[in-house]
């Protein structure tokens, strides 16, 4: 029978592995799970719609060529959309804000025209202190308040537009109202009336051009009757 070797002789490292062994049996295989390729079929189909995509026309078949036909057109139309909204925007902006005929110009210089005039200060309040705004709203705290306009042309040609805000001061409150009217051949707007309304005090008009053109000489034509447009 041979004799066992002395463990006292024998390396550190062979007695550890032995002793490992000996002591953790060794784990059972898991089993081979095999998985659908999904990520490599989607790498494929994606190959082939890129070398498909890098095709001559004549090079595709019906069914690729129906494929790019209609991502071309969705692009376009995307494309198309965009430029309406974006041109829609900017021309909503220009005429509203931008324009020198715009509402919003035109309440700027009328604010100015009520600040700077002595009269008004003395039925609001210091300037310092006058705040202008749209339309009064149930919200107290709105800020964006609409200014209230409108702007048509008449059966004459003469285009119109009025504009009403609302003024406070640290005295009192009032109204502002604007009529303004652009002729046919007139580049540009012009006062037909600007005044404020304070209650309890008389109409302060700043602008009053309804008695000029009434009392404008009318021509007369035959039989002294006016025919067509006067001004």
């Amino acid at each position: 029978m041979p004799a066992r070797p002395n463990s006292s002789l024998l390396p550190a490292n062979i007695i550890r592995s032995h002793v490992s062994r000996r002591t953790h049996p060794a784990q059972p295989c898991k089993p081979l799970v095999i998985r659908p390729f999904t990520s490599s079929a989607r790498r494929l189909k994606q190959l082939t719609a890129r070398d498909s995509s890098a095709k001559n026309w004549g090079q595709l078949n019906v069914k690729q060529k129906i494929v790019r036909t209609t991502s071309t057109g969705a692009s376009l139309v995307t494309i198309l959309a965009g430029v309406l909204v974006t041109g829609t925007v900017f021309t909503l902006l220009y005429t509203e804000v931008l324009a020198p005929d715009s509402t919003a110009n035109w309440f700027n210089r009328a604010v100015s025209r009520i600040k700077d005039e002595p009269r008004c200060l003395a039925l609001l309040g210091t300037a310092s202190s006058i705040k202008a705004y749209g339309e009064p709203t149930s919200n107290r705290w709105a800020r964006n308040r609409p200014i209230a306009s409108n702007h048509n042309t008449d059966r004459n040609g003469v285009e119109h537009l009025r504009i009403r805000f609302n003024v406070e001061g640290n005295v009192d409150r009032g109204v502002v109202h604007i009529h303004l009217v652009k002729r046919p051949e007139s580049r540009d707007f012009e006062y037909k009336y600007l005044y404020l309304d304070v209650p309890g005090q008389s109409r302060l008009y700043l602008e009053d051009n309804d008695d000029k053109d009434s009392k404008s000489p009318q021509k007369k034509g035959i039989f002294g009757v006016s025919w067509g447009w006067q001004r």
